[in-house]
């Protein structure tokens, strides 16, 4: 009876263990839910439930499956061996130890790749519960950025949006692929979505004045027709979107002005005199090129990239930044070649295993690389906290999938 007793009473323990950390393994499910959902409009609640759900990965003895994933997951393994190359990047840094702390904090979510797939497989109502969620905060922050042009919703510092005009216009191309993807995968809900669609597509050639957005949208155009049609309908396609793209330039002033004032910007470009946003792109492109051939292979180190420039452009006209607003320029100056190479195997890997989803996931994912892959060569977007959580998060909803899970039940 004793014997029995224990062995109940050890049991009872056990299952109660198990119990708490199911739940914990849920909070950290809903905790990635609500940071997809806040990664469009709010920098604040975005870095807390992303920490609530590193969290609760850790309360719930999913950390444990960490090996595992890294040898499962390929993308996982690559982002987390290029978050180890900006930490050892520390060490020879000529930045002080707090300056690359700050800038490799920006890297975090590169170990999130981990993480967010470890709290998602298994789970595919908290996968399409965050894809949706990410869809939800992107109408929210159109349709904010509409009461606000309208006056009924008192104007933000960044104009008509709670976001930087960068960002916004980033979001809105993403929500109109989104939107043009699940009209055409649902019959039942295909109207709502070209409504959203065309709304966010007002939003962004009318009111956005953030010309990335409208690059990244016509790039994710084209990957929307390809992954669509056939060869034949495919030429019908471009030349469909050649027309729209026309009308929408002659009939918009926010285009026409913002894309007559980049080509502007670049011809008129006059190294170390230009003040303009493109003048001044092209500037620290030019440094950047410098600074990576003085230290080609492993770079100046993690937030060496300020002090590298400085030094640079001392006594120049050339102006400081912290920045150079291209992710691949940033990374090999800061990493050399190791860490550009890490960064393009990164994208190159998420592409191939994106090949292994099933339509339309494979082609959702397809367009979070395509996106970066546009938005880097101008900005510096995984270092930028929205869209540096929006790569991870949202392709982990999808990689996640392709995920065995290692216990034996859906949690």
């Amino acid at each position: 009876m004793i014997v029995y007793s224990i062995a109940k009473g050890a049991k009872e323990k056990l299952n109660t263990k198990k119990t708490i950390l199911y739940y914990f393994s849920q909070a950290g499910a809903f905790s990635v839910i609500a940071t997809c959902f806040f990664i469009p409009f709010s920098t604040a609640f975005t870095a807390l439930f992303s920490i609530l759900a590193v969290l609760f990965w850790m309360l719930s003895g999913k950390f444990m499956e960490l090996p595992e994933i890294l040898r499962n997951s390929p993308v996982s393994l690559v982002a987390f061996l290029l978050f180890l190359l900006f930490v050892t990047g520390l060490v020879y840094s000529p930045a002080d130890l707090a300056d690359g702390l700050s800038n490799l904090k920006k890297y975090r979510e590169l170990i999130f790749f981990p993480i967010v797939i470890s709290l998602l497989r298994g789970k595919p109502w908290a996968r399409t519960s965050a894809e949706y969620s990410f869809i939800a905060g992107c109408i929210v922050l159109m349709i904010v950025s509409f009461g606000m042009s309208l006056s009924l919703i008192t104007s933000h510092r960044f104009g008509d949006s709670l976001v930087y005009h960068i960002t916004h216009s980033f979001f809105m191309s993403v929500l109109i692929f989104w939107s043009a993807h699940r009209a055409a995968e649902s019959k039942q809900d295909r109207y709502f979505w070209l409504f959203i669609g065309t709304v966010a597509l007002a939003n962004l050639t009318f009111l956005a004045p953030g010309r990335i957005g409208m690059v990244v949208l016509l790039c994710l155009a084209v990957l929307y027709t390809i992954q669509r049609f056939s060869f034949k309908m495919q030429l019908i396609g471009f030349m469909l979107l050649t027309a729209l793209s026309t009308t929408l330039y002659l009939s918009s002033d926010n285009v026409s002005s913002r894309l007559d004032e980049a080509i502007d910007e670049v011809r008129t470009y006059e190294q170390g005199s230009s003040r303009t946003s493109m003048g001044m792109r092209l500037d620290w492109y030019t440094d950047c090129l410098v600074l990576l051939k003085e230290k080609p292979i492993f770079g100046h180190g993690t937030g060496g990239f300020e002090v590298a420039h400085d030094k640079l452009i001392e006594g120049t006209t050339i102006k400081r930044t912290g920045n150079p607003h291209n992710e691949y320029l940033f990374i090999a100056v800061q990493l050399g070649v190791a860490g550009l190479f890490l960064f393009l195997l990164l994208l190159a890997t998420m592409l191939f295993s994106s090949l292994k989803l099933p339509k339309p996931n494979r082609w959702l994912l397809q367009g979070v690389v395509v996106s970066m892959i546009i938005g880097c060569t101008l900005n510096s977007f995984l270092y930028d906290s929205q869209q540096g959580h929006y790569f991870v998060f949202i392709s982990c909803i999808f990689l996640a999938a392709s995920q065995k899970n290692s216990l034996k039940r859906e949690m």
